[in-house]
């Protein structure tokens, strides 16, 4: 789908593209920002163990997935930018009741349902507004800038939830988070696309949902947010996931011939090489350098194998799978995160010691299965592509 604007249609980092990038890392920044937050104020107030908390954190997660089924239906059906808005509104909202829920059941439904919201306006700006305002032959790229500013805004939401969370009250930070999601709600209302006549698709189906294709792939990535969401578990450091994001930007930057000339296998490789020793030296040695030495290689290395695996599950969809292959990405790179957060809190709990030993398991894992089957994989279905397109 083009813009209106012929001169903007051609340009990649035109005004609709760049205002949804920003939407989208103020959305996570408020989203993220929370989560430190709502678990401190889950023990204070009720009581819960460290555990206990994440697993309720966690309900978030798991509502990314009720909508999906109705996922097709509501951009086909309504005004894609409306379905956008609307889902953050409620989002926001709803975000504005955390202190006025009296039970933990209360406390459980916002989170499922926030959730799901979040879910919803994610499909719609990544898997749909993304692609109508990107030129059709930059549209692969789009969705990997797109990725990228979920995950720095993540970062960033993370550092400064742990970091005004001992300096503000609970209803400022959650106050806060509602005014960015308000803003990132404003930005996607200024976006430009063309009038679609509403279908009548079906009501319930796996379009713009899960593509079962890149589910194998998706397994193996999810080892990176897994390691990330564990870390988040283990390191109560906002610096550290600056540094974090730093990493990412520096590989932002990075000459593009040279990320290009990198061999497929090679970037995953070397992702998961730079994450244990990121690893390593979070756990044989402390103090501001060590931790931000730290933090930036665990970016780089990161971005890194985010990069290939991106790349391989934008690239298994046919043409018109790519929103519902981008948005499968989206959601098990979520359930890697809440993965990491629930089972590093409970090696840290149960056991007494620091999950850094599990990731640096999964570090090697995920190299394995990448090497021995996701690669092989991912070239085998490109063949029978170009085979049956023959």
């Amino acid at each position: 789908m083009y813009n209106i604007d012929n001169t903007i249609e051609h340009s990649f980092w035109n005004k609709n593209f760049v205002l949804l990038i920003i939407s989208n890392i103020l959305l996570y920044v408020g989203v993220y920002m929370l989560f430190p937050v709502l678990h401190s104020w889950i023990t204070w107030r009720w009581g819960y163990s460290d555990l206990d908390a994440s697993l309720v954190s966690a309900l978030f997660g798991i509502g990314m997935f009720l909508p999906g089924a109705l996922n097709s239906y509501l951009i086909d059906r309504f005004r894609r930018k409306k379905v956008c808005t609307r889902s953050i509104l409620l989002f926001a909202l709803l975000g504005i009741l955390y202190p006025y829920a009296e039970h933990e059941w209360m406390l459980c439904v916002l989170r499922i349902l926030q959730g799901a919201l979040f879910g919803i306006a994610l499909m719609v700006t990544g898997s749909t507004l993304v692609i109508d305002v990107t030129p059709s032959s930059r549209r692969s790229k789009a969705n990997w800038v797109f990725a990228f500013s979920g995950a720095l805004g993540m970062l960033v939401g993370v550092s400064a939830g742990l970091f005004f969370s001992s300096l503000l009250p609970l209803n400022s930070l959650i106050y806060a988070s509602a005014l960015l999601s308000g803003i990132s709600l404003l930005l996607v209302s200024m976006i430009e696309i063309c009038f679609r006549a509403p279908l009548e698709p079906p009501l319930f189906s796996f379009d713009r949902f899960i593509l079962f294709r890149n589910i194998p792939p998706g397994i193996n990535m999810m080892t990176i947010p897994f390691i990330l969401g564990a870390l988040i578990a283990y390191k109560n450091d906002s610096f550290f996931y600056l540094c974090v994001a730093l990493g990412f930007i520096i590989f932002w930057f990075m000459p593009r011939a040279f990320k290009v000339k990198i061999e497929d296998r090679l970037m995953v490789i070397a992702g998961n090489i730079l994450i244990a020793v990121s690893l390593y030296v979070l756990s044989s040695c402390s103090g501001i350098i060590c931790t931000c030495v730290a933090g930036v290689i665990a970016g780089l290395g990161i971005a890194s194998a985010m990069c290939q695996y991106l790349k391989i599950m934008i690239r298994l969809p046919m043409h018109c799978e790519r929103g519902t292959g981008y948005n499968t990405y989206q959601l098990m790179w979520e359930t890697g995160i809440m993965l990491g957060v629930n089972v590093g809190c409970f090696v840290c709990v149960s056991f007494g010691c620091s999950p850094i030993l599990l990731s640096s398991l999964l570090c090697v894992a995920g190299v394995l299965d990448y090497v021995l089957f996701t690669h092989r994989y991912f070239r085998r279905r490109m063949k029978d592509r170009i085979s049956t397109i023959k």
